[in-house]
């Protein structure tokens, strides 16, 4: 006969052994599943929230990669999203969670299926789509400038902090010096917080070459606490790669190889490093792969082509080159067997080009930060419009309104050339703000000279 003591710890086995149980089942289950879950008790609900689970849930094998693909639908007239069901792009599905309103002109991510949203105004929000998340961003501390600075463009960048573990949105402003004829570009350079839920101007912005411009590429280019940018001189033509790690806050030139500097090209990240996808405009059935084996030391992995069929290298996506090509279909090139498989899923018809690829994993990832002013995610517009929504659309800073207590005074001299700038907008200085935009771009006529490409920067003033 088993005595009480004996008893009690045949009992508290027992309970480890249903805790474990129950963990792996967890494991299995989609984030939608789980959500809910949430609901059925506190225990399960302390389960599920712990960072631990998030973690190892995101790492299960049965929580596969996926690629997302944004493309043109033109008899709806609308941007959807479809996600392939398997490695080899067999087919694809369009779930109503990962649908994003035409309104978002850009989108960063994921970064642990977390992405970046960007509005038509620079409006910006964190999402999770999973979980049903949207968080949308503060406004950007005012800024005074001086009138002769005309705005040119704004890049963004979106990453992890692997230290702290906190989520990091980096906005930097072009402003361009309408005094002199060469290129001049001078960025003033935001960081947002999601712990604090809040922005700060970066006084070191350590290397930044004034007559460069970081542009933004058409996939994920973050990786291990860095996140990447190319960066152009007077065209579309690679100069040099910029980096900004998300733990140390400082940026960093990283030199590509002379070859390239002729071409276009733009950024993808392959096995946890960032690779650079080089091709020329005049010959577009030729694409050259290029992996950095540490920084600033490259390797040529791979060249496709001469290939008529190939129309625009997208990203490297689990050893292979995804292609748009022509006939309206997406092709896998393997960097590693130099084999080229035409997908049977035709992602568009009769459209315009694919524009967006994403590698994306469902996450628990919570994105309430301070404040838990996160609203719930149904895809619609009117999600967007509520979030996003200010009084008065044309002289608010960019971000939303600031109070003039809140607000931040940038008072390098590298901006203002020297001139005094005081706390109130005056003839020495000018506001940051759509109306400052707005009116310079009326001077400037086409947004201080620049030409938006495809794959280079996005003129921003054209969505003002």
């Amino acid at each position: 006969m088993l005595t009480l003591d004996a008893k009690r710890s045949e009992s508290l086995v027992s309970l480890d052994l249903i805790e474990d149980v129950l963990l792996e089942i967890f494991l299995r289950l989609p984030v939608k599943t789980l959500v809910r879950f949430k609901c059925v008790c506190k225990h399960w609900h302390t389960i599920i929230e712990s960072q631990s689970f998030v973690k190892q849930h995101f790492s299960q094998r049965s929580n596969q990669e996926r690629l997302l693909v944004r493309h043109y639908k033109r008899n709806e007239d609308l941007h959807a999203y479809a996600l392939f069901v398997d490695d080899i792009c067999s087919g694809f599905e369009e779930p109503a969670h990962l649908q994003m309103p035409n309104m978002i002109l850009e989108l960063l991510g994921p970064v642990n299926g977390v992405f970046c949203l960007v509005g038509q105004s620079r409006d910006l929000a964190l999402l999770n789509p999973a979980t049903r998340q949207l968080k949308p961003l503060p406004e950007l501390p005012e800024v005074i400038v001086d009138p002769h600075l005309l705005f040119l463009d704004n890049v963004l960048g979106f990453g992890l902090d692997p230290l702290s573990g906190d989520y990091k949105v980096i906005s930097v402003w072009y402003l361009w010096n309408r005094s002199v004829i060469a290129p001049d570009c001078h960025p003033i350079t935001f960081v947002y917080n999601l712990g604090s839920d809040s922005w700060r101007i970066l006084e070191d912005v350590g290397c930044f070459e004034s007559s460069y411009r970081a542009c933004r590429s058409i996939c994920n280019t973050y990786t291990n606490g860095v996140y990447y940018w190319t960066m152009e001189f007077s065209n579309t033509n690679v100069a040099a790669i910029l980096s900004f790690d998300m733990a140390t806050e400082k940026f960093k030139e990283i030199q590509v190889p002379d070859c390239l500097k002729s071409k276009i090209g733009h950024l993808t990240v392959h096995n946890d490093s960032i690779a650079l996808l080089s091709y020329q405009l005049e010959r577009n059935d030729l694409c050259e792969v290029w992996l950095m084996e540490k920084e600033g030391s490259w390797n040529r992995g791979a060249v496709v082509g001469p290939c008529q069929a190939i129309n625009w290298p997208l990203c490297l996506w689990k050893n292979n080159l995804l292609i748009e090509a022509d006939s309206s279909f997406l092709m896998l090139y393997n960097i590693c067997t130099k084999k080229r498989q035409l997908t049977q899923a035709r992602v568009k018809k009769n459209t315009s080009f694919i524009s967006w690829v994403f590698s994306y994993k469902e996450s628990l990832v919570s994105i309430k930060g301070k404040g838990d002013n996160c609203m719930f995610w149904d895809a619609s517009p009117d999600i967007l419009t509520i979030a996003w929504e200010n009084k008065d659309q044309l002289t608010r800073p960019l971000h939303g309104i600031t109070s003039q207590s809140d607000s931040l005074w940038y008072q390098k001299s590298s901006i203002c050339h020297g001139h005094e700038v005081s706390s109130k907008t005056g003839p020495h200085g000018c506001a940051l703000n759509r109306t400052w935009i707005e009116r310079n771009i009326a001077q400037s006529g086409n947004c201080a000279g620049s030409s938006p490409s495809r794959y280079s920067s996005f003129c921003v003033c054209k969505g003002v």
